[in-house]
C-alpha cells in the first residue's frame, strides 16, 4: 500500500464523516459501489455550475492540469501569482507542516492590498454545515502556506433568479460572507487534520460502529459493506437514526427481535413492528372501504415527471424550480371498462409547460377522480403552473380539488405487507401487492428520469440517444399509473 499520507480537501471531508470510510476510500477503493445515473449527473451539474461561477469574475486564470498532482499545482499557482495574476480559478496550496493539501474554487486578490479572498462555490442556496467544514480545511491550507487570507466567501445559488435570455451569472450567483465560522473552526481543523492522518498513515483499518453517521450528511460509499450483517428490515427501520444507535447499544443487536416490550415505539412503527414479527399482512376493512367509497368514474391514475435545475433551462424560470415535461394518464370509465391511456411527453428542446397543461386540461375533463400517489406533490406544481399561466389557473385548481391520494391507505397502513420493510413508496407497495416491480426498467426512479431529460434538454444527447430515452420515459412514467390501478383493484378485493 504505496500511497501518499497527505490529506486532501476530499478526504477530509470524508474523514469527517467517518474515519473507517477514509481509510477504505484510500486503500479499500474496490468496496465503492460503481456511481449511478442519477449520482453522476449530480456530479457533472455540479461542476457545471463551478464552470459557470468563473465568469462572475473578469479576468481570471484557471490552474490546470492532473487534481491528483498536488504538488504540480500548487507550483503553476505560485507561478501565475508571480506573473501577476489576481484571480485564479482552482487555485492549490500545500500546508507546509502537516502536509495537508487542498484547491479553492476562486482565490482572488484584494485590490490595493497583498491580501485575498477565498471564495468556495456550491450549488445550494444556502450555507450548510458540511460546507463550513470544507472551507475551514482550505483556509487551514493556503494561510498556512502563507497567503493573508482576508474574507471567506460562499458562492451559492439565488433562488429568486428567474432567467431572461442568456444565463446572468452576476444575478444567478451570491456571496456569502463566512469569514467568522471558518476562523472559529480552525483550532478544531487542526485537530482533525493531525487524526486523519493518522488514519491515513495505519495499515490496520479503524475500528468504528455503524449508525447514523453512515447517512448525515451524505449515505456513505461504503455503507453497503459496513452493513453487510444488518438485517433488511431492522432497528433503523423502526426508529429515528440517532435513537437507533441507543438501542442498538442496549440490546447489543440491529434484530427488532430482541426489541424488548418497554422499548416498542407507539404508533405505525408499531404496526409495521407487529406485522413484521407475526409475517401477517395488515387489513383495514373500515378504513379501506371508506377511503374507495370517495372515488368517482371515471377514475384519472395520473402522474407527473419534472426537472429542477440549479442552472434554468427556460426563460421565466428560476433555479431548482420543478418543471413538469410528462405525464402518464390511465382512465377507466367505468368498473368493467379496461383502461384507455394516454401521455405527454415533451420531445423538443422548448418550455413545455404550457403544452404540457392544454394536454392535462383536456384529457382530465370536468368529472371523475383524479388518483395520484402523493398528492402534494402534483398539487404544487399544479399550482405553480397557476401562477405562471393564470389563463389555465382556474382549470388547474378544479383539477386538484378532484385529486385523491392513493398514499394515504398505505401511509396510514391501513393496507401493508411486512416486506415494504417500513416504506409507504409505490416502488415498495407494488412489488408487495402485485408480481410487478421497476427493476427490470431502464430508468427505474424519478431523479433518474429527471437527470436523463435534463440532459436531452440541454442538448447534451445524440438522436439516437434522444429515442432510446423517450421510449424509456414513457415505460417509466406509465408503469406508475398502471401500478395505482393495481392498487385500487387490491384495495377493493380486500
Amino acid at each position: 500500500m504505496t500511497i501518499s499520507s497527505k490529506l486532501s480537501k476530499s478526504q477530509f471531508l470524508i474523514g469527517l464523516q467517518c474515519p473507517k470510510a477514509l481509510w477504505f476510500n484510500t486503500f479499500r477503493k474496490d468496496l465503492k459501489p460503481e456511481v449511478d445515473a442519477a449520482t453522476q449527473a449530480g456530479f457533472d451539474a455540479g461542476k457545471e455550475i463551478s464552470v459557470l461561477a468563473q465568469s462572475y469574475f473578469f479576468g481570471g486564470v484557471e490552474v490546470t492540469g492532473n487534481f491528483l498532482e498536488s504538488a504540480g499545482a500548487e507550483k503553476l499557482t505560485r507561478e501565475l501569482i508571480e506573473n501577476g495574476h489576481t484571480t485564479l480559478y482552482e487555485a492549490a496550496a500545500i500546508h507546509p507542516t502537516d502536509g495537508s493539501h487542498a484547491r479553492i474554487d476562486v482565490l482572488k486578490k484584494v485590490k490595493d492590498s497583498n491580501t485575498w479572498d477565498l471564495i468556495e462555490v456550491k450549488s445550494s442556496t444556502e450555507v450548510k454545515d458540511y460546507h463550513l467544514d470544507d472551507l475551514s480545511l482550505q483556509y487551514h491550507v493556503f494561510s498556512g502556506s502563507g497567503f493573508r487570507i482576508n474574507k471567506c466567501y460562499m458562492m451559492l445559488v439565488n433562488n429568486s433568479y428567474s432567467r431572461a435570455g442568456a444565463i446572468n451569472p452576476k444575478a444567478l450567483f451570491k456571496l456569502e460572507d463566512v469569514s467568522e465560522q471558518i476562523i472559529q473552526k480552525q483550532h478544531e481543523v487542526i485537530l482533525k487534520v493531525e487524526t486523519l492522518t493518522a488514519v491515513l498513515e495505519s495499515k490496520s483499518e479503524p475500528e468504528e460502529e455503524i449508525g447514523a453517521r453512515c447517512k448525515d450528511p451524505f449515505e456513505c460509499d461504503f455503507k453497503q459493506h459496513c452493513w453487510k450483517d444488518v438485517p433488511n428490515y431492522s432497528i433503523y427501520n423502526v426508529f429515528a437514526s440517532k435513537k437507533a444507535d441507543m438501542i442498538a447499544k442496549l440490546i447489543d443487536s440491529y434484530e427488532v427481535k430482541n426489541i424488548s416490550q418497554d422499548l416498542i415505539p407507539k404508533g405505525l412503527k408499531a404496526l409495521d413492528l407487529e406485522a413484521f414479527l407475526t409475517g401477517k399482512i395488515i387489513k383495514d376493512k373500515r378504513n379501506i372501504s371508506a377511503f374507495l367509497d370517495q372515488l368517482e368514474y371515471p377514475l384519472h391514475y395520473l402522474d407527473y415527471e419534472t426537472i429542477g435545475p440549479a442552472i434554468p433551462v427556460y426563460d421565466g424560470t428560476r433555479p431548482y424550480e420543478r418543471i413538469p415535461f410528462q405525464f402518464s394518464l390511465h382512465i377507466q370509465r367505468e368498473r368493467d371498462q379496461s383502461l384507455e391511456h394516454y401521455e405527454f411527453l415533451c420531445k423538443e428542446k422548448i418550455d413545455p409547460r404550457e403544452r404540457f397543461i392544454k394536454t392535462l386540461v383536456s384529457h382530465c375533463g370536468s368529472a371523475g377522480s383524479i388518483i395520484v400517489y402523493n398528492k402534494s406533490f402534483e398539487a404544487s406544481c399544479n399550482e405553480r403552473l397557476g401562477d405562471t399561466y393564470p389563463e389555465y389557473s382556474e382549470a388547474l385548481r378544479e383539477i386538484n380539488k378532484r385529486m385523491v391520494d392513493l398514499l394515504i391507505p398505505f401511509k396510514r397502513r391501513w393496507l401493508y405487507n411486512p416486506i415494504q420493510n417500513g416504506s409507504a413508496s409505490i416502488k415498495a407497495v407494488l412489488p408487495a401487492f402485485s408480481t410487478l416491480s421497476y427493476k427490470e426498467l431502464e430508468i427505474s426512479g424519478g431523479e433518474e428520469a429527471s437527470s436523463k431529460y435534463l440532459a436531452f434538454a440541454e442538448g447534451k444527447l445524440s438522436t439516437e440517444s434522444e429515442t432510446s430515452l423517450f421510449h424509456d420515459l414513457s415505460e417509466y412514467c406509465s408503469l406508475d399509473t398502471y401500478a395505482m390501478k393495481l392498487l385500487i383493484d387490491k384495495l377493493c378485493e380486500i
